[in-house]
């Protein structure tokens, strides 16, 4: 099944062009910024995923500098008192759950791998669907953060799919509405292929249009793409 049934990549860079179009700041802002993950450490990646959960990226950014100018080693992160990580993201949503969940990741690195970079090798060169594996093995680390870790840091064609990407899907028509963030997935990468560059333009253009739609805004918008799909 392709996204929209029948479509192209030709058709769906189409759509991301008049996204773009539409919103020029946004999109290419956010591109540049996922594009500077690529550098970034892979527990930092990790970390900021999980914060973001539930919370707008503006707050992300905030706890994650916060957090990495202490916590920047796996091991700190591994040795650190739950009470204290939430102390220092006291700005995001859950951030009880939140802390607890970090500091039991870098537990599990630290037991399975011995350290961030035997994990980094392995994601970079092992089968992708045996990296993602690995990374769902870690305790609270879903298929939303285990894309995200191998799209943004390690450029492996997959497409990460947070709640602004699912709903759009469900707006455009693209999936029914009980349609769950993997299905979401599976229909993009089909339709576009394998090649990184694209799918991470894909994301950080509806993530875009996701966040500019929020809470009924820009209805017009979503009636000119919609006729697009």
């Amino acid at each position: 099944m392709f996204l929209p049934p029948g479509w192209t990549p030709q058709q769906f860079m189409r759509l991301l062009n008049r996204i773009r179009a539409e919103l020029p700041d946004e999109s290419v802002h956010l591109l540049a910024r996922l594009r500077r993950q690529q550098r970034a450490p892979v527990l930092k990646v990790v970390m900021q995923t999980v914060l973001s959960h539930q919370t707008t990226s503006r707050q992300t950014r905030r706890a994650i500098d916060r957090l990495w100018t202490r916590y920047h080693t796996l091991r700190r992160l591994a040795e650190a008192r739950p009470a204290e990580i939430k102390r220092l993201i006291d700005n995001v949503g859950l951030g009880q759950i939140k802390a607890r969940r970090l500091v039991s990741i870098a537990i599990d690195i630290w037991d399975r791998w011995g350290s961030e970079r035997r994990l980094a090798r392995y994601l970079r060169s092992a089968p992708l669907e045996d990296a993602r594996r690995a990374l769902l093995e870690l305790p609270g680390v879903g298929p939303k953060t285990a894309a995200v870790v191998l799209l943004f840091r390690f450029n492996r064609p997959t497409f990460p799919v947070d709640t602004n990407i699912l709903r759009v899907a469900r707006e455009l028509g693209w999936v029914r509405g009980h349609a769950d963030p993997e299905e979401v997935r599976h229909l993009v990468e089909r339709t576009l292929g394998s090649d990184p560059a694209v799918l991470l333009r894909a994301h950080a253009y509806l993530i875009a249009l996701g966040r500019a739609t929020q809470r009924g805004r820009r209805r017009d918008l979503l009636d000119r793409l919609r006729v697009m799909s």
